[in-house]
């Protein structure tokens, strides 16, 4: 985005765009002679820390006076607190060059200029294009808003300097913009940033793009714009249902409530009694607790006003927020009760249609759809319907919707006296008062339920035994559906949810209690039998939680909660079974924390040899291309997650070993959870030579597998036994990755370096050969081979620009490069390692398959396949033989081979692609 400035104007032009965290650059043009109104600061507004880069004293804008910054350069990252409390960080990522300050007069001049502020600058003229100044911003409050001002311009005539800004990381976008005025004709720009913070950090960038001609930083601001002053954050949250009745209520407090009666709370039904402020009650503390009980399914009103403290005694008037308590009762599902009949007059009325909710609607009122309900078949003697429930219940209501046919006013099959009985075993009843009149149906739509109270009976078996219909014309009787509710005792809402992975090992287990309970018998195992029959170690707690706990990785554990009291009937409730899986590792560093700004590039954490003489180690890339989307960190070659570790060695001159050390700040425990193994993955790259180790607090280990693992470009997992380091693994403060070996160089990747309790296994395929592409048997004589370093084995073969295109027909044998080999036989494909230059296609053959997935459809009966779509467009990649000609397109092709001798054929189709290693690998 550029904005050009036309010289006079004394209008401002803003323009705002979404940017990272919700938030929104504006770009301000400021008029050649800017004033302090101009600018926009002022002593109305609230600054949390406001700073010059000059070493004279602070600056006086508008009224208000900006801190002292750097004073004669920014030869070192430069920190301050600001008057909110969080804070500060400018660096440059051209340190360790000193960035020069440039100090302006010491005040505004008396004429109200803003040139006091554009005076005090930091020098941003010279190093490498692309770098940048970078603010860093600690300690915010997650849910304010807060807003950044940059004051910025060239210094000297202006050729369209371009400066990129990058809030909080590239991740979220960048806006650019071309800067076409200079300070020595007047006016400049701001630029604000404004959002809401979502964590606690934020990183702010300007990258400047012009050798010698980047911007001026002049100075910044900082406003929060929306301070807290109201309360916020209701909890329970504004409109929750199903709220506990001891609820009790609290509130994120505004910015300026004083700890004595800061705040007044207002409670109740009524919502206009709460909006209109009637029987406020004091607090001190942000939470308020009803004096009693609350009722069941009732709606409450509450609102909290923030006051000042005296002498002003400022009101903040809250909004008014509501919940609803929890119902008595709670409906039984339908797929958890079975129901069956003494009898049943058609296939499609039966006794089911009563608890599948057929006929229902979205308002709980029923058809007149006879399918949808039960009729039973001629019966003298009355008939009965009963209901197995899943388990056990505290029954509240039973809700019943009567046979509502069409026919219902003339025949009334539907229930009039009906006997109730229930039972906890299906053997034994007891009835439920005296005889039940179910009210008859209008035998019509849009028919509600009649409740028949329950009153808390304990019962699995619900049985309804008909003394007569409302017709008393036909021995028959039908029902339309039954709801049954029950009251909470069990408990529920495990936490972690049942069947949740990668939990971890430390885990507090939560739940909700059931409604009578006084203590929770909390049963956990790895034997899931055990906790079932209730033989595993149980712990009582009267909270609902238990934890933290202290269990291994990579296990299932199951677990339930007894809810008890003495003083009820029964005094003990069963819960329902619920289980979790532990997480397989602990991460020591899966690499995904670094970034490009201070202090967390990676080289800051791994410390290299970097200014040692004798180790030829760094870490992370030195210069990377922001514009292209490059880091510090490997951002391509991964084994998990978004990033890796490139680690670069050369043990030449000086240099005699190259390794990079990570010190834990906090010793680490490698024998909690059971943890008995050391995992890392690793990738090497062709040419690379030495002997890789690991070193844990001094002890090393070298790599004790193939040689070639560190020369081949492929992921490599290597599991060390940390019982054989002979340290104590309960304090573990260093970790090292280096290289040994007299004249050792190359580029090694290193990802998930993680603890095991149960590594992976390793896997090794059971056929995998390697071919250096230029070892062909025979090759045909158009081939290239060319010499390069960052080749395997510092050679590849490939054909060039305008050495022609053969579209949909193969080339002739001078086109043609063979590799003889040996399977074992089975299912195999092919992975290439490949570089696109200018095209990006091969056709691949294995003319002794016995079949294959895929064939190019213009070359049937040949076995080629056009190798198209290579992903590899700058730099040498790997991708798996497929073609866009399959179906689904892309599909990775693999053929079948005989045991014994085999052969590859490999013909260019378009020119320019590159070919350096091929791995023909078995799947089956």
């Amino acid at each position: 985005m550029s904005k050009k400035m036309i010289s006079g104007l004394l209008a401002m032009m803003a323009l705002s765009v979404s940017m990272a965290q919700g938030g929104t650059i504006s770009i301000v043009d400021l008029p050649a002679i800017g004033t302090d109104g101009a600018i926009d600061i002022s002593i109305d507004k609230i600054y949390t820390h406001t700073f010059d880069f000059g070493a004279n004293a602070p600056v006086t804008i508008n009224g208000v006076a900006f801190e002292q910054g750097p004073t004669a350069s920014l030869s070192s990252v430069y920190t301050g607190t600001s008057s909110w409390g969080y804070g500060y960080t400018i660096d440059d990522t051209r340190r360790p060059v000193n960035i020069p300050v440039h100090a302006g007069p010491s005040d505004a001049p008396a004429d109200g200029s803003s040139n006091g502020l554009f005076m005090d600058f930091i020098y941003h003229s010279g190093g490498p294009v692309g770098d940048g100044t970078i603010l860093t911003l600690s300690d915010l409050t997650a849910g304010i808003t807060y807003s950044m001002r940059w004051y910025y311009g060239p210094f000297g005539i202006g050729e369209g300097r371009v400066i990129t800004f990058e809030a909080d990381g590239e991740s979220n976008g960048i806006f650019s913009d071309t800067i076409e005025l200079s300070l020595d004709t007047g006016g400049a720009h701001y630029l604000d940033y404004t959002f809401t913070a979502d964590d606690t950090d934020v990183t702010l960038r300007f990258i400047t793009h012009n050798d010698n001609q980047s911007a001026h930083i002049y100075g910044l601001s900082n406003e929060v714009i929306e301070l807290p002053s109201l309360a916020s954050g209701p909890n329970p949250v504004d409109g929750a249902e199903d709220v506990p009745r001891d609820v009790v209520i609290s509130w994120q407090p505004g910015i300026f409530a004083p700890a004595i009666n800061g705040h007044k709370v207002y409670f109740g039904e009524s919502f206009d009694d709460v909006n209109d402020a009637i029987g406020g009650i004091a607090q001190d503390a942000n939470s308020y607790t009803p004096p009693q009980r609350l009722d069941f399914g009732t709606t409450y009103y509450w609102r909290v006003d923030e006051v000042n403290a005296p002498p002003d005694s400022t009101v903040f008037e809250g909004d008014v927020w509501s919940f609803t308590t929890e119902p008595v009762g709670y409906p039984i599902a339908g797929e958890n009760i079975t129901a069956t009949a003494s009898s049943t007059h058609l296939a499609d009325t039966g006794p089911e249609n009563t608890i599948n909710g057929s006929g229902l609607d979205v308002n709980d009122l029923h058809s007149t759809e006879a399918t949808d309900m039960w009729l039973s078949g001629d019966e003298p003697n009355g008939a009965w319907i009963e209901y197995e429930l899943d388990k056990v219940y505290k029954l509240h209501q039973m809700w019943v919707w009567n046979h509502n046919g069409t026919m219902e006013s003339v025949l009334g099959f539907g229930l009039k006296d009906v006997t109730i009985e229930y039972s906890t075993n299906g053997t034994n009843y007891t009835t439920l008062g005296t005889t039940h009149e179910f009210a008859r149906a209008p035998g019509a739509v849009d028919y509600a339920h009649n409740t028949v109270d329950l009153s808390g009976v304990t019962a699995k078996y619900v049985r309804l035994t008909t003394n007569s219909n409302w017709g008393n014309i036909l021995d028959q009787y039908g029902l339309s559906e039954v709801r049954f509710f029950s009251i909470p005792v069990f408990a529920r809402e495990p936490s972690p949810d049942s069947g949740t992975t990668d939990v971890a090992v430390d885990v507090t287990l939560g739940f909700r209690a059931g409604r009578e309970a006084d203590k929770h018998d909390v049963y956990l195992s790895t034997d899931e039998q055990a906790v079932i029959d209730g033989n595993a170690p149980v712990t009582t707690v009267t909270e609902t939680s238990s934890g933290p706990l202290s269990l291994d990785l990579g296990k299932t554990y199951y677990w339930k909660i007894n809810e008890a009291n003495d003083a009820e009937t029964p005094t003990t409730w069963q819960g329902d079974l619920w289980s979790f899986t532990t997480a397989d590792f602990f991460a020591v560093d899966d690499f995904e924390d670094y970034n490009d700004y201070p202090p967390d590039e990676i080289w800051a954490t791994w410390i290299d040899g970097y200014g040692v003489q004798t180790n030829g180690a760094t870490v992370g890339y030195p210069t990377p291309n922001w514009n292209q989307g490059e880091h510090y960190v490997e951002t391509t070659t991964i084994h998990g997650g978004d990033q890796s570790m490139p680690f670069f060695y050369d043990n030449t001159g000086t240099a005699t070993y190259s390794e990079a050390e990570r010190t834990f700040a906090v010793p680490q425990d490698w024998t909690k959870a059971g943890v008995q193994t050391l995992v890392l993955y690793f990738q090497g790259s062709p040419g690379n030579t030495g002997q890789l180790y690991v070193e844990v607090n001094g002890s090393k280990v070298p790599y004790p597998g193939d040689a070639a693992d560190i020369v081949r470009p492929r992921w490599k997992q290597w599991n060390i036994d940390i019982a054989s380091l002979g340290l104590n693994l309960q304090s573990v403060t260093t970790m090292a990755i280096g290289i040994d070996g007299s004249g050792a160089t190359g580029i090694l990747y290193v990802d998930d370096i993680r603890l095991y309790r149960l590594a992976p296994e390793i896997v090794v395929p059971s056929d995998e050969i390697w071919i250096e592409a230029e070892a062909a048997d025979t090759i045909g004589a158009s081939w290239r081979i060319y010499d390069d370093p960052a080749s395997s084995g510092g050679r590849h073969i490939g054909s060039d620009v305008g050495d022609g295109d053969d579209n949909d027909t193969v080339p002739g044998a001078e086109w043609v490069a063979a590799y003889n080999f040996d399977a074992v036989g089975g299912v195999y494909k092919i992975l290439l390692r490949v570089q696109e230059f200018g095209s990006d296609s091969f056709w691949v053959r294995i003319p002794g398959a016995t079949s294959q997935t895929h064939e190019d459809p213009d070359q049937p009966g040949t076995g080629w396949v056009r190798f198209n779509e290579i992903d590899a467009p700058d730099k040498w990649a790997w991708d798996e033989v497929h073609s866009n000609d399959s179906d689904p397109e892309n599909e990775v092709v693999n053929w079948t081979l005989p045991a014994g001798a085999n052969t590859l054929e490999i013909a260019k189709r378009e020119e320019g692609v590159l070919l350096d290693i091929i791995v023909i690998s078995k799947i089956d």
